[in-house]
């Protein structure tokens, strides 16, 4: 079996279309198919029922799903331990963490770690959507909730404050409101439909039940260059507020708090290199965040 064939197996699971599973790996729909048939042929299973519309999962192929998962993540880990493995402080980490926190805060903390270990290539990708775990395709995770699986060894760092914020323009035009009650008169911006289950959303919802956002949007960069522009009033961390020269609304209710958790790849993290940026992301995040 070539187990590089699971990346088309789960190209096509995910996708479910043999031409874009193709654009997503860079080869031609005839060599997904050719090797999806491959595959089939190795394990004398079928994995796909095809249709007019593009490709399901059979109940074979839908159960072989997780422990494709599980050894695509585990090849992920294996190559990225190899890389750099002649010099302990050369080759790839990988970094997720929560958008704004990741362009704000640890970037410009990790510039000075960057110049002194050019031989360390940092990917650092920043997003509001939690990382899926069983991917293992990262060394280092920040987030804001504390997971329940994985293979990842854990620890809390700090806390991050969340708060209703508006621009000096807004409030110029339509005031700060004091009580949650006073919202039903304001301008507020909400998350796209897919995300209600950000914590920033829950609480939002919480004050304000059944509100009618003015506008959905779905990243936080987003979120905050709407206040800024004067848009309406959004929940945002306090440190992105506050370099924003935002205003603070609700001023009786209690600020969300969020619990800032690293997870480090319990493989790939003994690396001398992950671990060193690992102590550089910790040092940053307690000096902004850390109690």
């Amino acid at each position: 079996m070539d187990w590089n064939d699971l990346r088309f197996f789960l190209a096509v699971a995910n996708l479910k279309s043999l031409s874009a599973a193709a654009t997503h790996l860079g080869v031609s729909p005839s060599t997904v198919s050719r090797r999806i048939e491959a595959l089939e042929s190795v394990l004398k299973v079928s994995l796909f029922r095809s249709h007019r519309d593009g490709y399901d999962l059979t109940e074979t192929g839908h159960d072989l799903v997780p422990a494709a998962e599980r050894a695509e993540a585990q090849m992920r880990v294996f190559e990225r331990s190899a890389q750099g493995w002649h010099d302990d402080y050369a080759g790839p980490v990988r970094i997720e963490a929560p958008e704004l926190l990741g362009q704000d805060v640890l970037l410009p903390g990790l510039s000075e770690f960057i110049c002194d270990h050019p031989a360390i290539q940092i990917e650092l990708r920043s997003s509001v959507r939690t990382t899926r775990l069983v991917g293992e395709e990262s060394d280092i995770i920040i987030r804001l909730v504390r997971p329940d699986q994985g293979s990842y060894l854990q620890r809390r760092l700090g806390q991050i404050p969340f708060g209703l914020y508006a621009s000096k323009t807004y409030v110029a035009r339509y005031g700060v409101p004091v009580r949650p009650e006073d919202l039903c008169g304001h301008r507020v911006i909400g998350w796209a439909a897919d995300l209600h289950y950000l914590t920033m959303a829950i609480w939002l919802e919480t004050l304000y039940p059944g509100f009618h956002p003015i506008l959905r949007l779905s990243s936080l960069s987003a979120q905050l260059s709407a206040v800024k522009q004067g848009i309406g009033l959004a929940v945002l961390p306090n440190f992105a507020a506050q370099g924003a020269d935002l205003v603070p609304a609700l001023p009786e209710v209690s600020p969300l708090v969020s619990d800032l958790w690293i997870l480090i790849h319990e493989r790939s993290g003994c690396l001398p290199r992950v671990e060193a940026v690992k102590n550089s992301l910790v040092d940053i995040v307690i000096k902004q965040f850390g109690t």
